[in-house]
This record gives C-alpha cells, sequence and structure tokens, in this order.
C-alpha cells in the first residue's frame, strides 16, 4: 500500500545518507603512503572499541569561526542542520548528539587549542570507539590538550620522491638515464617534501630537459612562491622574538651545536633563547639531532633566508642579516659601510658579535 512504499522509501533514503560518503581527494599520484597508513593505524588500535582514541600526526590556511566548524561537525555526523549562535550553544548539540556515536574525526591543520576545545573537548563528547586524528604543525598544542599517541609525518625517501617526481614531469612516460643527474638534482632540492616535489615538478613538466638546469638554479637562489607561502604558515604564527631567532639560525646556525648557538645568542636574547629553542622544534621548524646539532630542512632554511632577501632585495647591505659566509660580506661594501647588521655575522669557525650598523 501507499504508506508502506513511503515507509520503505523512507529508509532507503536515511540508510543511502548515512552510507553514501564522498571519498576525500588526497592526490593525483600516491607514493610512500602504506607504510606510514600501517603506522597510523597502529596508533589508532582499530580493533579495540574501549573509549575514545586520539592521536596526533605532527610535521612540516584559512580558518573559519568555531561555530561554522560546529555546524560542519554536527551536519556530516548527524545530519543536523542548525544555526548555532555562539559556541556554547554549539558545544551543548555536539556533547548531546554525538556521546552515544562513534565516528572517525579528522581534524586538519589545527593551530589553536580553543578549536580542539570546542570540537571534541572531552573524550566522553563522543561515543565508545570513536576515532580522532589530529593533524597539526604544531607538537605543543597536542601535548597542551593531553594527546599521548603521536606520529611525526617524515618526507619521502629518495627512491619514493624519484618515482613521484618522475611522475609529475612526464607522467608515464620514460626520462632517458642520460637525464638522471638532473632529476635527481631536483628530487634533492625538494629533500623529501612531497609539497616542494609537486610544485617543482609542475613548474618543469613544461619546460625541455635541457632547461631544468637553469631554473633549478633559479629556485636555490629564490624558493618558489607556492613552497615559500606554504612554509611560511608556521613562522608566521610565531612571536616577534621567536621569528627573530629562527631567522638567526637559518642565516647562520645551521648544523651548529645546540650549547654553541644558546652561547651566542644569549647575549641578545638572555636566558629566553632555551624556551625560543624549544618553541622553534615544536613548530617543526628546527631539529635537534642527537641532543647536540640544530638541523633544518633545507626548503625550511631557504624560506628563513628568502624572509630575509625580501627586506632588501637589491642592496645585501641593507638586510637585517647576511649569511655565514666572509665572500658574501665581503660583496656587501664593508669598506664603504654602507650596511645595516642587526646582531652578528659568522665567519667559517669564528664568531664575531658587531651589534647594529646604521648608516
Amino acid at each position: 500500500n501507499e504508506y508502506e512504499r513511503n515507509f520503505i522509501e523512507k529508509i532507503v533514503k536515511d540508510v543511502s545518507n548515512k552510507i553514501n560518503r564522498i571519498p576525500l581527494y588526497v592526490a593525483d599520484y600516491l607514493v610512500g603512503l602504506k607504510s606510514r597508513i600501517l603506522e597510523v593505524n597502529s596508533l589508532l588500535n582499530l580493533e579495540s572499541n574501549d573509549g575514545v582514541c586520539i592521536i596526533g600526526v605532527h610535521g612540516t590556511g584559512d580558518k573559519y569561526g568555531l561555530e561554522y566548524l560546529q555546524e560542519q561537525l554536527l551536519d556530516k555526523t548527524v545530519k543536523l542542520n542548525i544555526k548555532i549562535q555562539n559556541v556554547s550553544e554549539g558545544i551543548t548539540f555536539i556533547r548531546q548528539r554525538l556521546s552515544q556515536k562513534k565516528v572517525l574525526l579528522i581534524l586538519d591543520d589545527v593551530d589553536k587549542l580553543k578549536q580542539l576545545q570546542c570540537l571534541i573537548g572531552e573524550p566522553n563528547w563522543l561515543g565508545q570507539g570513536s576515532k580522532v586524528i589530529i593533524t597539526t604543525r604544531d607538537r605543543h598544542l597536542l601535548a597542551s590538550y593531553g594527546v599521548e599517541r603521536t606520529y611525526e609525518v617524515c618526507g619521502l625517501n629518495e627512491e619514493e620522491a624519484l618515482e613521484l617526481f618522475k611522475w609529475k614531469v612526464r607522467k608515464n612516460k620514460t626520462v632517458d638515464s642520460s637525464y638522471e643527474y638532473i632529476l635527481n638534482r631536483a628530487v634533492n632540492y625538494a629533500s623529501g617534501l612531497p609539497l616542494a616535489i609537486e610544485v617543482v615538478g609542475s613548474y618543469l613538466a613544461g619546460q625541455k630537459i635541457s632547461e631544468w638546469d637553469s631554473t633549478l638554479d633559479k629556485y636555490e637562489r629564490i624558493i618558489p612562491t607556492d613552497i615559500q607561502s606554504i612554509l611560511e604558515i608556521s613562522y608566521d604564527a610565531l612571536d616577534e622574538e621567536v621569528k627573530s631567532v629562527f631567522l638567526d639560525i637559518a642565516c647562520c646556525f645551521k648544523d651548529y651545536r645546540l650549547v654553541k648557538v644558546e652561547e651566542i645568542l644569549h647575549a641578545h636574547y638572555g636566558y629566553c633563547i632555551k624556551n625560543h629553542v624549544v618553541v622553534l622544534v615544536e613548530k617543526s621548524l628546527i631539529k635537534i639531532k642527537h641532543d647536540s646539532d640544530v638541523e633544518l630542512h633545507d626548503l625550511i632554511e631557504h624560506m628563513g633566508k628568502e624572509i630575509v632577501r625580501r627586506e632588501s632585495p637589491k642592496k645585501p647591505g641593507k638586510r637585517s642579516r647576511c649569511e655565514k659566509s666572509s665572500k658574501k660580506f665581503e660583496s656587501i661594501g664593508m669598506g664603504k659601510i654602507s650596511f645595516r647588521v642587526s646582531i652578528l655575522l659568522v665567519f667559517e669557525h669564528e664568531v664575531r658579535e658587531y651589534g647594529t650598523f646604521d648608516t
């Protein structure tokens, strides 16, 4: 009868809405994901339905208001389409509607603790067996929220990077073995960062292979804007003094012993320098290798140097810092004293503090 038919149609529509999920776009060509997925799955403890499992993914955008994010969460999980007036109201709805529901929730590019507090709050806001993945550039944010299980995203290895780069520039076409050196040069420039491989590959795809050398020469001097803008997101989130420390390290102290870096910069920043270094590590802008050496990803280093270069593109002597090279220093005109150097200059194995010069 009519009632029965309408009732069945309603059930079918309701079930379809629940299972008909649009797949998330990841990338055109996936490289090196299998091993990383296995590691994340092991952290998620997929076989367990006890409690709520929250993991953080950290490593090397535009933000909506919290009310909007709460509305999206409720709409996507329980089909509750409402206009939330304030964050407190949103929290009440989330706790009421999701506490008995098992969900898989991915919070991408989180940069403020408040976002986590207003979207998932306490584990009891979600149903038993729920899994939450939080991605962020800030390791400290995960610790502040109490996330104990974390996964650090590492770059692609050389073989994976080469595979992705070859696909990006030539799709499935083979590349003559005589050009192997230029392929390796491009991959080395990207240093395993998928974003950089894709950007550089896209730029080189429209060029003859014989032209790649000159293009890469340019990128080694000035980092492509597409890469620079993404990398600068973490830098922009720093306070002014921590930004200054990062630029000092990027321009002068890569691969220096941590104790030496802190000793030198203590004269300018005082005892705060230790905290500033910790912040840079938590933001994934630097790494401390074996608790002793200060390391930066090559492109993070280039990003910092590009920020300094933009201070005075045409006149290096007007920049706040110069690189650790006596040749570079000589080139900015020390004899004419026509320069401004804010802290220090590093020559080979010697460090001299100059203070600030204005002309």
